[in-house]
């Protein structure tokens, strides 16, 4: 495979679905390759415990309650390492990416999914702040999701 992807489970509970590595894989495969990527790509996804992401989420965007995904996207000038471009980290909250999925009537491993395209998107410089901006990006993970065989969504904030 051309692009690496380095998970790492830090948070108390075993792995949140059998199968959610190959599903990771092959979700920020299906971004880069939707987006057109060019070259080998490395991206870090770390699953953390609700209160770890509350206390990132608060750190790096003011925000004091947990999140379901953060995207840290590596500075321009630290990109290209070793003929690899470093897109960033995505960090995930299984907790709380469970309650959405109760919430938004889909299944665990959509919403997952979803949130990893999500990040990977923002990697990528994809913004959701402006309703223009938000409707794109929104549809353009929705069509991931669905090129993955994970199923439709519900793509509302």
């Amino acid at each position: 495979m051309k692009h690496r992807v380095f998970i790492e489970n830090t948070q108390q509970e075993k792995a949140p679905f059998r199968g959610y590595k190959t599903a990771v894989r092959r979700a920020v495969s299906k971004v880069l390759e939707e987006e057109g990527f060019e070259g080998k790509a490395e991206v870090s996804v770390t699953l953390v415990s609700a209160e770890e992401i509350r206390e990132l989420n608060k750190a790096w965007r003011g925000v004091d309650r947990p999140t379901d995904v953060l995207s840290f996207p590596l500075e321009e000038e630290a990109l290209f390492c070793e003929r690899v471009t470093c897109l960033g980290d995505v960090i995930v909250c299984p907790a709380v990416i469970a309650a959405q999925s109760a919430e938004f009537g889909t299944t665990y491993r959509q919403e997952f999914c979803l949130m990893v395209i999500h990040s990977v998107l923002h990697l990528l410089g994809w913004d959701h702040a402006e309703e223009n901006e938000k409707k794109e990006m929104f549809e353009k993970q929705e069509k991931i999701l669905r090129s993955l065989d994970e199923g439709a969504v519900k793509t509302e904030e």
